[in-house]
């Protein structure tokens, strides 16, 4: 079995020779495996290869697990980073996630500190096939479902995983023709998460249909990945989104009118797992998605709080919102220039959101309501109080992606909306 690590960083094109490995080592029968395969090869590719184990601290005999993992490398060139995830930072609810977290934060503080070369974790092909099963249960999203892939990249380090190919049942093998000490998790056993129900009724009569469909979901995870790669290529190519008012996004409707419908909702799914880093599935789930006057609008469901009106100077920051803007008579090079109006004089501006039927003043003297100017502009009921809103002397001058004042004469001064970086 060593020689086929070795083989795997030949057909990954991954050099193996005086490299720095850093294992993440449970203590389990999965990590100590690999762990020993690598002591194999250390000698002949000059490799170091250091052990990070974290001791979560959610059982009685966790300290058990970091005993197992001494004795086993105190005879060999291993070196073993030990740490504990202290009890008082243990979440009441979503224990899972948080443990995730900090584990994977110790491997990076690891990888960083000993300069390693590749981060090694010992997902296996069952743990494979219970990821592609539990995604199908709970999403059906296929970008999930291809997460564990044997190479990938993760924080700027690259994160493999070389006993894809190899079944549970293989490497108890191998831990016990090799003599490789290992701890058993005795929460492994119980079938209080979902997991672990898979793992004792579901997977063993797959296994029975087919004692090779840890390799068939090897091959669908790769050949997911390589559709995944190839509709990101795609998307990659449409002009991307525009920020809007700081929490939304704006595409115009013709960017993507050469894909399908299935295509576009492929297209959103895709946009929020890049932007916000969250999946979803074809519901979009947490997020709002609308189509008004050729553009397309994606945006949270909650939205945020809107800003209070408040009296604004010139070229003095104020914040709005999330947003830190700035209004001046002159120009700005650091800022993002939100728009422009005329003014005989502005001494006291009040920025507010624009209440609805607000009027507006236009050129010939007449009057239009707001919601025509947003209509025009393509803006939204939904994002309109959002917008800018500038007001002197009970006139509205601004109305941010809207309307500007253009009242012109010798006596009035330009001024300019800044949004500062």
């Amino acid at each position: 079995m060593a020689t086929k690590i070795a083989d795997f960083f030949k057909q990954n094109n991954l050099p193996l020779a005086n490299k720095t490995l850093v294992v993440a080592t449970s203590g389990g029968p999965d990590s100590m495996a690999l762990l020993a395969m690598l002591s194999y090869l250390q000698k002949k590719y000059h490799l170091k290869i250091v052990a990070a184990h974290l001791d979560h601290q959610l059982r009685p005999d966790s300290s058990a697990e970091a005993a197992v993992i001494e004795q086993y490398c105190s005879g060999k060139q291993i070196k073993i980073i030990n740490t504990v995830w202290p009890v008082e930072l243990h979440p009441h609810t979503g224990i899972e996630a948080a443990a995730r977290a900090f584990r994977y934060s110790f491997l990076a503080k690891v990888m960083r500190q000993e300069h390693g070369d590749y981060l090694l974790t010992a997902h296996h092909g069952d743990d494979l096939l219970e990821n592609i099963l539990l995604k199908f249960i709970r999403s059906g999203n296929p970008s999930e479902m291809n997460s564990l892939q044997p190479v990938s990249q993760w924080q700027g380090v690259l994160l493999l995983r070389p006993l894809l190919t190899y079944s549970k049942e293989q490497l108890f093998e191998y831990d016990h023709d090799e003599q490789v000490p290992f701890v058993e998790d005795t929460t492994n056993a119980a079938d209080d998460v979902l997991r672990n129900r898979l793992r004792h009724h579901v997977v063993p009569l797959l296994k029975q249909e087919n004692r090779a469909i840890g390799l068939n979901a090897l091959r669908y995870s790769k050949q997911m990945s390589i559709l995944t790669d190839l509709a990101a290529r795609a998307f990659a190519a449409v002009t991307p989104p525009k920020p809007f008012l700081s929490f939304a996004y704006r595409q115009q409707e013709s960017a993507l009118i050469q894909f399908s419908e299935q295509e576009q909702l492929a297209y959103w799914q895709n946009f929020i797992w890049q932007t916000w880093h969250v999946r979803v599935n074809e519901n979009l789930a947490g997020f709002e998605l609308l189509k008004y006057q050729g553009y397309w609008y994606i945006m949270p469901v909650k939205l945020p709080t809107l800003p209070q009106a408040r009296v604004v100077k010139l070229d003095e920051e104020f914040n709005w919102g999330s947003r830190h803007l700035l209004i001046s008579k002159n120009s700005c090079s650091s800022g993002q220039l939100l728009g422009q109006f005329r003014v005989k004089s502005a001494s006291q501006l009040v920025a507010y959101s624009l209440p609805k039927g607000a009027k507006l003043l236009l050129k010939n003297g007449q009057h239009v309501k707001s919601k025509k100017k947003f209509a025009q502009n393509g803006i939204p009921a939904v994002l309109r109080p959002y917008c800018l809103a500038l007001v002197a002397n009970d006139q509205v001058l601004f109305v941010e992606n809207a309307y500007s004042n253009q009242e012109v004469d010798f006596i009035t001064d330009q001024y300019y909306v800044y949004n500062i970086k």
